[in-house]
């Protein structure tokens, strides 16, 4: 999968000269995308991403070269106005490996900056469409994107028709009578519902731990780990939590302390070599 900022779009480097506007085999080379902040990449985001492989694989089928792009944010918006914001889902690294898995061909991550933010919602359409000739794009119903929030589903439906861009408009995904969103995964990791937060998610709720360095301290009955470091991830409340530490390509049973920032690991004695801990996935 290859990655691009806004500023590669700005500039026009369409995919290093070999997709893009490139003619192959007497077919442009178009694409299929999805638009979206995606911190969780939970169940709804997962039907914007289904939808964009449909269409993929239908014009494929029909034996058009596509391909297929997410459009997304390094951070969500709410981190940068909202002054309780509790934290992201998800970091651009665990984001990124999660659409390569999926097996986008692209991603553009945007980095909201006061200069984008003043950025229309069309022009944002028409500079992606020059960067990436996208032919088909899946949105929430509760799309908006451009200055001022000035283009919804509506406004993005009058585009999409006068632009020859074919739109799917997904309905919100619900779960046990509940709108599936980002917004209620981050209310069950701040309560310690993890096994909620699973089932929105689709997999475990997980902690990078590339931001942290750890000092070790031990008792008579285990070895603790304290985390040196800040995350923006959102956090559990204050407890004890079972998770499950993921280091050197090996896991090991843990539990997870937070107060604030202040984080610890702890585990039986007998373990060793603790200092790589990657990730943690909370049960």
């Amino acid at each position: 999968m290859k990655v691009y900022s806004w500023e590669d779009v700005e500039i026009g480097k369409a995919f290093g000269g070999d997709f893009g506007l490139a003619i192959k085999s007497g077919l442009a080379c178009m694409s299929a995308i999805c638009i979206g902040g995606f911190d969780g990449c939970h169940l709804g985001h997962q039907a914007l991403f289904d939808a964009v492989f449909e269409w993929k694989e239908r014009r494929a089928g029909e034996g058009a070269n596509v391909l297929a792009g997410a459009v997304t944010f390094a951070r969500p918006a709410g981190a940068l106005m909202n002054p309780n914001y509790p934290g992201d889902i998800l970091t651009p690294k665990f984001k990124l490996e999660f659409f390569e898995k999926r097996g986008f061909d692209f991603c553009i991550m945007i980095d909201f900056s006061k200069d984008f933010s003043k950025i229309e919602g069309r022009n944002f359409l028409d500079q992606l469409r020059k960067f990436c000739p996208a032919q088909f794009l899946a949105a929430g119903s509760d799309f908006r994107c451009g200055h001022n929030l000035d283009t919804g589903v509506a406004e993005l439906s009058d585009y999409s028709t006068r632009n020859g861009l074919e739109l799917k408009v997904l309905d919100d995904v619900t779960l046990d009578n509940k709108r599936v969103s980002s917004s209620l995964i981050r209310g069950a990791v701040l309560q310690g519902d993890f096994a909620f937060a699973k089932k929105l998610l689709g997999r475990p709720y997980r902690l990078d731990c590339s931001p942290f360095t750890w000092s070790a301290s031990s008792s008579d009955s285990s070895l603790s780990l304290i985390a040196n470091g800040k995350t923006a991830q959102v956090l559990p409340k204050a407890g004890r939590h079972p998770v499950v530490a993921v280091f050197d390509g090996k896991k090991s049973s843990a539990f997870f302390y937070a107060e604030g920032q202040f984080l610890r690991l702890e585990f039986p004695l007998g373990q060793k070599d603790f200092s790589t801990v990657q990730e943690i996935e909370f049960l």
